[in-house]
């Protein structure tokens, strides 16, 4: 009896340390990736950032198209598609020929705000030193 507690003992104490030893790649993580629509067993899949991940909404974009995708990656999701590696919550896909990866995103609508703000403020400044100039004292007013 105490052999086999000897063994058992033994046996716990080898693998323990797999048992608690956690991966650093498990639990949702952000990706920023480029790669390939594929059909899965029910599913859209995207091949690419080391494995197949489940995209919800593939937007305009069928199989066999090269995309890049944005969002997080999330190993640990339910899904009916045998496939996949996990899914990629909050994807936004992206074409790689328009948007390369590793090219920064631009932040709409931030940039198109900033954008338009600093255009209409040049615009604004040169309207109004266009007025002051030709509404200046002696410049519309004919003496004789």
């Amino acid at each position: 009896m105490t052999l086999r507690m000897a063994a058992l003992a033994g046996i716990l104490f080898l693998t323990r340390p797999a048992l608690t030893q956690t991966d650093e790649n498990e639990g949702p993580r952000a990706i920023d990736a480029c790669g390939v629509l594929v059909q899965g067993a029910g599913c859209v899949l995207f091949e690419g950032a080391g494995g197949s991940w489940v995209v919800p909404d593939a937007g305009r974009f069928d199989f066999g198209d090269a995309v890049r995708i944005v969002g997080t990656a999330d190993p640990d999701c339910i899904t009916i598609c045998p496939d996949a590696d996990g899914c990629i919550r909050g994807a936004v896909l992206y074409d790689p020929r328009v948007f390369p990866c590793g090219t920064p995103l631009p932040s709409f609508p931030d940039d198109l705000v900033t954008g338009l703000c600093e255009g209409l403020g040049g615009a604004l400044i040169a309207s109004s030193l266009v007025g002051m100039w030709c509404t200046r004292p002696g410049r519309l007013v004919r003496r004789p």
